[in-house]
């Protein structure tokens, strides 16, 4: 309850702020929807230009490697040099190293001998992996799921993993191609 000046002593309810804030919110309401519409339509036509310009600066970066860089301005090469810097890494990456350890292997590994091994080779490797068994356990099951390697069970029945030949097929058509971009690099 609030005081009025309309006799002294008598206190009157006034509606009068309940009033104004429902007639601000009728008008603000529509004016609050439009702009949340427009940022719907905003956040998807960004998130359409950052992939297309994904593709683009894929398309480049393969012409570059299938025709030489010889072509690209220096502008051209900065925005491309952009991309690479954020993705250069110091080591190896864990899905790599697990690929490597498998196309090794003589027989089938658990994930735990797995683990074992990147820890003795290359401990960088699980740097920002809180869990590392389970980082490497989804790894596995994806190169399974990529046909890059095959799941099978131990005598104990433990769950093991070794490469597919087509992964090795894979390995060698890369190292040709880079073989080959280094020897017309050369000449």
């Amino acid at each position: 309850m609030m005081p009025t000046n309309n006799s002294p002593g008598h206190e009157e309810t006034v509606t009068e702020p309940m009033l104004v804030q429902s007639a601000l919110h009728r008008e603000l309401s529509p004016v609050i929807g439009q702009l949340q519409s427009e940022l719907r339509v905003l956040q998807l036509e960004r998130a359409a230009i950052l992939k297309r310009i994904g593709k683009i600066k894929k398309t480049i970066v393969g012409l570059a490697d299938v025709f030489g860089s010889d072509g690209m301005d220096g502008e051209l090469q900065g925005l491309l040099a952009l991309q690479s810097a954020r993705r250069f890494r110091t080591h190896t990456g864990l899905t790599d190293l697990c690929r490597r350890l498998l196309r090794e292997a003589p027989e089938p590994l658990t994930a735990r001998e797995i683990l074992g091994q990147i820890q003795e080779r290359s401990p960088a490797g699980l740097v920002g992996h809180r869990h590392p068994l389970n980082s490497l356990r989804m790894i596995l099951r994806r190169l399974v799921a990529y046909g890059e390697a095959e799941e099978s069970l131990t005598e104990k029945s433990l769950r093991a993993w070794i490469a597919t030949s087509s992964s090795w097929n894979a390995e060698a058509g890369q190292n040709l191609a880079t073989n080959q971009k280094v020897g017309r690099s050369n000449l």
